[in-house]
C-alpha cells in the first residue's frame, strides 16, 4: 500500500511517500515561503525520488490541524485537487496526533504541543503503549 503524506499546518512543510509502511521518500522545507508556493513541488519531488506515478497512491493523508489556519487549508485543497480526479482515497489526521506517532518506540504519556500563537499553544495528550497510540483529550487551544 502507497501512501503520500502531507504537512502543510505549520511554518515548515513536508511530504512523503510510505511503501507499506517505510518511508521511502520525505522532504521538508522551512523557507518562510507560502506553502502555495512550496507544497506542489515537493510533493512532486516526492513522487519522482520514490519512482511513484501518482495512479499509485492509495492513500493520501493529510493534516487538519491543530495549525494555520492557511496552512491547513492549502493542504487539504492540495489533497482534494489530488485525489478527486482519480479517485484516491484522503484521510484527515490531527497534526498533534500525528506528532505523538514520533515516540511509537516509548512506552510513555506523550504531550504534544505546537504554538498558537498570541500567547497560546495547541495540545493533545496521548497514550504510547506497545507501539499503539491512544488518544487520552482532545485537540484543545490553552
Amino acid at each position: 500500500m502507497k501512501i503520500l503524506g502531507i504537512d502543510s499546518s505549520a511554518k515548515s512543510a513536508s511530504a512523503a511517500i510510505l511503501d507499506n509502511g517505510r518511508i521511502v521518500s520525505s522532504f521538508y522545507i522551512n523557507t518562510g515561503l507560502t506553502h502555495s508556493q512550496t507544497l506542489l513541488p515537493m510533493i512532486e519531488s516526492a513522487l519522482s525520488c520514490s519512482a511513484t506515478k501518482l495512479k499509485e497512491i492509495d492513500f493520501v493523508a493529510v493534516n487538519h490541524g491543530p495549525g494555520s489556519f492557511t496552512g491547513v487549508r492549502i493542504g487539504v485543497a492540495a489533497a482534494k485537487g489530488i485525489c478527486d480526479p482519480l479517485n484516491i482515497k484522503v484521510c484527515g489526521v490531527s497534526t498533534l496526533e500525528s506528532m505523538a506517532y514520533n515516540l511509537l518506540e516509548n512506552d510513555c504519556i506523550a504531550c504534544a504541543v505546537m504554538d498558537a500563537r498570541c500567547s497560546q499553544v495547541y495540545t493533545a495528550l496521548f497514550d504510547i503503549t506497545d507501539g499503539e497510540v491512544r488518544r487520552l483529550t482532545d485537540d484543545t487551544a490553552m
